[in-house]
Protein backbone atom coordinates (compact mmCIF):
# COMPACT_ATOMS: atom_id res chain seq x y z
CA UNK A 1 0.00 0.00 0.00
CA UNK A 2 1.46 3.36 -1.33
CA UNK A 3 1.82 5.94 1.77
CA UNK A 4 -1.05 8.03 2.02
CA UNK A 5 1.70 10.99 1.82
CA UNK A 6 1.55 10.64 -2.02
CA UNK A 7 -1.99 11.88 -3.21
CA UNK A 8 -0.43 12.72 -6.82
CA UNK A 9 -0.21 8.96 -7.76
CA UNK A 10 -3.37 7.69 -6.48
CA UNK A 11 -6.31 6.82 -9.40
CA UNK A 12 -9.56 8.03 -7.97
CA UNK A 13 -12.43 5.26 -8.35
CA UNK A 14 -14.91 5.68 -10.78
CA UNK A 15 -17.37 7.51 -8.77
CA UNK A 16 -14.86 9.98 -7.75
CA UNK A 17 -14.29 10.74 -11.24
CA UNK A 18 -19.04 10.99 -11.91
CA UNK A 19 -18.47 13.51 -9.22
CA UNK A 20 -15.19 15.79 -10.75
CA UNK A 21 -17.05 15.67 -14.29
CA UNK A 22 -20.42 16.92 -12.33
CA UNK A 23 -18.89 19.81 -10.79
CA UNK A 24 -16.41 20.43 -13.78
CA UNK A 25 -19.57 20.32 -16.38
CA UNK A 26 -21.99 22.20 -13.83
CA UNK A 27 -19.60 24.97 -13.62
CA UNK A 28 -18.62 24.95 -17.22
CA UNK A 29 -21.38 24.65 -18.73
CA UNK A 30 -24.59 25.73 -16.30
CA UNK A 31 -25.74 21.90 -16.34
CA UNK A 32 -27.86 20.82 -13.31
CA UNK A 33 -25.63 17.95 -11.48
CA UNK A 34 -29.02 16.20 -11.31
CA UNK A 35 -28.54 15.81 -15.49
CA UNK A 36 -25.31 14.67 -15.08
CA UNK A 37 -25.62 10.78 -15.01
CA UNK A 38 -23.72 8.28 -16.76
CA UNK A 39 -26.24 7.09 -19.20
CA UNK A 40 -26.81 10.70 -20.41
CA UNK A 41 -25.88 11.33 -23.90
CA UNK A 42 -23.54 14.53 -24.28
CA UNK A 43 -25.23 15.64 -27.13
CA UNK A 44 -28.75 14.54 -27.00
CA UNK A 45 -29.46 14.74 -23.86
CA UNK A 46 -27.22 17.99 -22.14
CA UNK A 47 -27.30 19.71 -25.36
CA UNK A 48 -23.59 19.85 -25.45
CA UNK A 49 -21.80 20.51 -28.97
CA UNK A 50 -18.38 19.58 -30.37
CA UNK A 51 -17.13 22.86 -29.48
CA UNK A 52 -18.10 22.28 -25.38
CA UNK A 53 -16.68 18.55 -26.18
CA UNK A 54 -13.02 19.68 -27.37
CA UNK A 55 -13.21 22.50 -24.00
CA UNK A 56 -14.16 19.38 -22.01
CA UNK A 57 -11.37 17.76 -22.47
CA UNK A 58 -8.72 20.27 -22.33
CA UNK A 59 -10.43 21.55 -19.00
CA UNK A 60 -10.18 17.93 -17.48
CA UNK A 61 -6.41 17.83 -18.54
CA UNK A 62 -5.69 21.19 -17.18
CA UNK A 63 -7.67 20.77 -14.19
CA UNK A 64 -6.53 16.95 -13.39
CA UNK A 65 -2.98 16.85 -14.94
CA UNK A 66 -3.74 13.66 -17.07
CA UNK A 67 -3.31 13.70 -20.65
CA UNK A 68 -6.68 11.97 -22.58
CA UNK A 69 -6.36 9.78 -25.67
CA UNK A 70 -7.27 11.38 -28.74
CA UNK A 71 -8.81 8.06 -30.11
CA UNK A 72 -10.76 7.31 -26.78
CA UNK A 73 -12.06 10.95 -26.84
CA UNK A 74 -13.58 10.46 -30.52
CA UNK A 75 -15.32 7.80 -28.80
CA UNK A 76 -17.32 9.53 -26.10
CA UNK A 77 -20.96 9.36 -26.30
CA UNK A 78 -22.18 9.28 -22.61
CA UNK A 79 -21.41 10.70 -19.66
CA UNK A 80 -20.54 7.17 -18.64
CA UNK A 81 -18.18 6.82 -21.54
CA UNK A 82 -16.13 9.89 -20.04
CA UNK A 83 -16.17 8.88 -16.69
CA UNK A 84 -14.31 5.73 -18.54
CA UNK A 85 -11.89 7.55 -20.48
CA UNK A 86 -11.00 9.69 -17.84
CA UNK A 87 -10.96 6.82 -14.99
CA UNK A 88 -8.28 5.50 -17.79
CA UNK A 89 -6.05 8.01 -18.31
CA UNK A 90 -5.60 8.02 -14.21
CA UNK A 91 -5.23 4.50 -14.43
CA UNK A 92 -2.40 5.02 -16.96
CA UNK A 93 -1.04 8.90 -15.20
CA UNK A 94 -0.57 6.22 -11.83
CA UNK A 95 0.84 3.43 -13.75
CA UNK A 96 3.90 5.80 -14.96
CA UNK A 97 4.47 7.29 -11.70
CA UNK A 98 5.05 4.29 -10.03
Amino acid sequence: MPPSGEPTTATPSAAEVLEQLRSMMASEFGLAADDIEPGAHLVDDLDLDSIDLVDLAVTLEDQSGIKLDEDEIKSVRTVGDAVDVIHAAFTRRSAGAA
